[in-house]
């Protein structure tokens, strides 16, 4: 950034103007508009510059704020410790929470059970600051393309999981981890670092 600034003032240093007999010099009062307008340039040239050779960060969205307790009404077996799990809210949350879990447990398959509860668990909502951050690429189309691989692996075991879990039990540990993955990966971008930068 800095040597594109300077490499371009000095080339302008360097090489001075080629006068052309049908031009008239312009008057001096334009002298410092002019410089002002190059300084602009140069710091408009410099800033597109670090932007194209910023990096790319593949991120996935937070968690929502009310996480834990849409996991403890997903585990309740009884309506005293839904009411335990969701006291802490705000009366319309409460609502929102227990509707949307209720939904969620309707769902016939442990699978399709498990990856709604994953997917209400993202905050896509969420300030892109408080995205968190996977790995760093030196351009969006590397970027992009792991995205999509991650996305191709988990979406390959996930089936796998759905084929072997027809009915209603519960998933192990290591399946709702996996489960996890993919619906990171479904709900994950490609940002540039630029995205970060506080301001």
């Amino acid at each position: 950034m800095i040597v594109l600034g300077d490499t371009l003032a000095g080339f302008l240093l360097v090489q001075p103007p080629r006068r052309d007999p049908s031009i008239k010099p312009l008057a001096r009062r334009s002298g410092p508009s002019i410089l002002a307008t190059l300084a602009i340039l140069i710091a408009l040239v410099a800033e597109a510059v670090a932007q194209a050779g910023g990096g790319w960060l593949l991120v996935v969205p937070p968690h929502i704020p009310q996480k834990r307790a849409l996991m403890k009404v997903y585990a309740a077996n009884s309506a005293a410790e839904v009411g335990a799990a969701v006291d802490s809210l705000p009366h319309d949350e409460q609502d929102l929470v227990v509707t949307k879990v209720y939904k969620i447990l309707a769902i016939p398959t442990a699978a399709a059970r498990t990856e709604a509860v994953l997917d209400a668990l993202q905050d896509t909502a969420a300030p892109v600051r408080n995205w968190r951050r996977i790995r760093a690429f030196e351009s969006a189309a590397s970027c992009e393309r792991q995205r999509e691989l991650a996305l191709q692996s988990f979406e390959l075991e996930a089936s796998s999981v759905r084929a072997a879990s027809p009915d209603g039990e519960e998933l192990s540990v290591e399946d709702w981890r996996l489960l996890e993955g993919l619906s990171a990966a479904r709900k994950s971008r490609c940002l540039p670092e630029s995205s970060f930068v506080a301001r």
